[in-house]
């Protein structure tokens, strides 16, 4: 890409677009009043695991996009090994919510500067469940 500056203004020929959103859309379909266990090895671009031990998490479920609190990250376990294998578990008490499509997303957070990124979000739909 070449760039002209002159004293009045500056213009660059073939603009280049950069995404710099780091998320991944992941669709997650669970059940009522199931104790839920994902787990997923988190690895960067070249295919290395991520440490993920340098990092701590928040994840929540909403009604929708900035709605209200549907599972709050308090209900939420998530762990994260040097390895790059991410567990993310959830009680069955706590996966005792209405069946229905809501979303979610999985914020990281690098300890040692407090840098936050989203690295996954989506759905989270709850079937029902026979028994509960």
């Amino acid at each position: 890409m070449a760039c002209t500056c002159n004293s009045s203004s500056c213009r660059c020929e073939n603009p280049k677009n950069v995404d710099v959103s780091a998320a991944t859309q992941l669709n997650i379909c669970c059940r009522r009043a199931n104790t839920f266990i994902l787990k997923a090895n988190v690895k960067d671009s070249n295919g290395t695991a991520i440490d993920l031990t340098a990092y701590t998490y928040e994840m929540q479920v909403r009604q929708y996009d900035n709605g209200p609190i549907v599972i709050p990250n308090s209900s939420i376990t998530i762990t994260g090994t040097d390895a790059g294998l991410l567990t993310i578990t959830i009680t069955d008490t706590n996966m005792t919510v209405d069946a229905g499509t809501y979303v979610y997303g999985v914020e990281f957070t690098l300890t040692a500067t407090g840098e936050k990124e989203t690295w996954f979000f989506g759905t989270f739909t709850v079937q029902q469940n026979i028994v509960n």
